[in-house]
């Protein structure tokens, strides 16, 4: 029975044995995987950082670019009102050219209406003169005779 008893103390040993080896083995197998994981978790770390440091630059960039565009914005809004202004200005140059053209026109008309007359009191003046010049010769003539 002492016997029997050490034999069945020997095959508990040995499973036990058996299954302690199996679970040293799952261990290792667990240890494996963990390090595996937490090496996985280092480069997607890594990854991170960088899509981080990415963002931020181009987050930067966003920002960079949104006050360029308002500048040129400001910059064209300006130019805008800029070329408002001159073209008020210029409009308002014309209609003052209009009228003083119109003011021109009147007085070209008023002068060339008295051009007119001058010229046809010249007429008159020359037709007059010649007369008296005929009647000078013929009285010339007559005095001569």
């Amino acid at each position: 029975m002492a016997e029997r008893n050490e034999d069945h103390h020997l095959q508990v040993l040995k499973e036990s044995e058996v299954l302690l080896q199996a679970k040293r083995a799952e261990l290792e197998k667990l240890k494996s995987q963990v390090t595996s994981q937490q090496q996985e978790m280092a480069v997607l770390d890594r990854h991170l950082g960088h899509k981080k440091e990415e963002l931020h630059l181009l987050q930067g960039s966003m920002v960079q670019a949104k006050a360029d565009l308002q500048e040129a914005l400001r910059l064209g809004e300006t130019e805008v009102t800029e070329k408002c202004n001159h073209i008020r200005e210029v409009k308002s140059l014309l209609e003052e050219l209009s009228f003083q053209k119109g003011e021109l026109n009147v007085q070209i008309s008023e002068r060339k209406t008295q051009l007119t007359l001058i010229k046809q009191e010249i007429e008159k003046e020359e037709e007059n003169l010649q007369v008296v010049l005929r009647q000078m010769s013929k009285h010339k003539t007559a005095f001569l005779q």
